[in-house]
C-alpha cells in the first residue's frame, strides 16, 4: 500500500482513500491551506460560494473541525464514499484515547486538525478502516487473475496432454504423470468416442 499527501492506494484497485474533517453542522472538509479548510458535500464535491470559480471555495477554520471519517474515492464506481465510523476531536490531551476513537489536535488556534492524518500513530489505524472497504474488490480481482492464469495453463496442459497421446502413450503414464488415476486421465482428455481409444 503506497501513502501519499492526497491519499492511499493499493496495487489493483481504482480507490484512493484519505480522511476527511468533520464539522458540528454534517459538512466536511479536505485539504486546504494554512489555517483554512475546504468546505465539501457528502460526495466529494467542493462547496462554492459563486459557482465553480476557484477563488471562490467556501473555507473553515480548524477550529471548528469536531471530528475526522475515512473517505474513499471510488474510482470504478464514479462515486465517492465517507465511512460510518466518526473519530472525535478532544480538547484536552489527556482524553486522547485511540482505542476509543477520541484524537486531540491542537488546541483551537492550532491547525493541526487539518493534517491529523499525518500523524504517524493515527494514519494506520485509517489505512486499517479503509482497506477494509476496498477488500472485496481486491478479493475479486485476485480470482479473476488467478482465474485467468488458471485458464491459460489449462489450456497448455490440454495441448501437452493432446501431443503425449499422439505420441502413442498410455492414459495409464499420462494420469501418473498428473498425479491422477488411468481412469481419470481417460474421463478429462479422451475426447473420443468409447471404443475408439488405441
Amino acid at each position: 500500500m503506497k501513502g501519499s499527501a492526497m491519499g492511499w492506494f493499493t496495487e489493483g484497485s481504482d480507490h484512493e482513500g484519505y480522511v476527511v474533517c468533520v464539522f458540528a453542522d454534517g459538512m466536511y472538509g479536505a485539504g486546504g491551506k494554512h489555517r483554512q479548510i475546504s468546505l465539501m458535500a457528502a460526495d466529494g464535491r467542493t462547496i462554492w460560494e459563486n459557482g465553480n470559480d476557484p477563488d471562490s471555495v467556501v473555507w473553515r477554520p480548524p477550529s471548528q473541525v469536531v471530528g475526522w471519517k475515512v473517505a474513499c474515492s471510488c474510482e470504478p464506481h464514479r462515486k465517492h464514499i465517507i465511512m460510518d465510523q466518526l473519530w472525535t476531536r478532544v480538547w484536552d490531551p489527556a482524553e486522547e484515547d485511540l482505542t476509543g476513537r477520541r484524537i486531540y489536535a491542537g488546541d483551537p488556534s492550532s491547525d493541526d486538525a487539518a493534517y491529523v492524518s499525518d500523524r504517524e500513530d493515527l494514519e494506520p489505524l485509517f489505512i486499517e478502516q479503509w482497506h477494509q472497504h476496498i477488500a472485496p474488490e481486491l478479493h475479486l480481482r485476485t480470482i479473476s487473475a488467478l482465474g485467468e492464469q488458471l485458464k491459460q495453463i489449462e489450456a497448455q496442459l490440454d495441448k501437452a496432454v493432446a501431443a503425449a497421446r499422439s505420441d502413442g502413450l498410455s492414459w495409464d503414464k499420462i494420469g501418473r504423470a498428473f498425479g491422477i488415476t488411468r481412469q481419470g486421465a481417460r474421463s478429462r482428455w479422451d475426447t473420443q468416442a468409447p471404443g475408439q481409444e488405441l
